[in-house]
């Protein structure tokens, strides 16, 4: 019986991409009102550390995608589902970032919330809520401003 418990935790344990060349993401735009969250990615990160950034995370379980933008949220900003107004899904596509020699498969989502009053995790240093003809005034993550270019076509 043992064997089996080992092996159940084994087939549904969550995949770990940390150090893979390759690896699914959820990039997510947090909306609120007619701003958009960018974070400032801490020092512990692996990747694009002291760049600001929307929230982003490994698809690397189970969940579903719509599961895995909600529990991001709450990780990364403190909220709650009930603080989620609406989840739209943009396009899938391959970014390659050739400085780290790494692709991402980025699943694009935009999350409308009710309540702006988010407590950053450790993975990030600062927020700021920005109109999107503002964001270009960041620093960023490769990518993010194509990204949000494709989130505003949603709307």
């Amino acid at each position: 019986m043992q064997f089996l418990y080992s092996l159940l935790d084994y087939l549904y344990m969550p995949t770990d991409y940390t150090h893979a060349r390759s690896a699914p993401v959820i990039i997510i735009f947090v909306k609120y009102r007619d701003k958009f969250l960018l974070v400032k990615r801490s020092q512990k990160t692996l990747t694009y550390q002291g760049l600001w950034s929307c929230l982003a995370g490994f698809v690397d379980d189970d969940k579903s995608l719509e599961d895995k933008v909600t529990f991001e949220i709450e990780e990364e900003l403190g909220l709650k589902s009930e603080d989620i107004k609406k989840i739209t899904q943009s396009e899938t596509y391959l970014f390659v970032d050739n400085d780290l020699d790494r692709e991402w498969i980025r699943h694009l989502f935009l999350v409308e919330i009710t309540n702006p009053n988010v407590k950053l995790s450790w993975e990030h240093t600062e927020l700021v809520w920005a109109m999107a003809e503002e964001v270009g005034q960041y620093e960023t993550t490769p990518g993010l401003h194509e990204d949000l270019k494709k989130i505003i076509a949603l709307m």
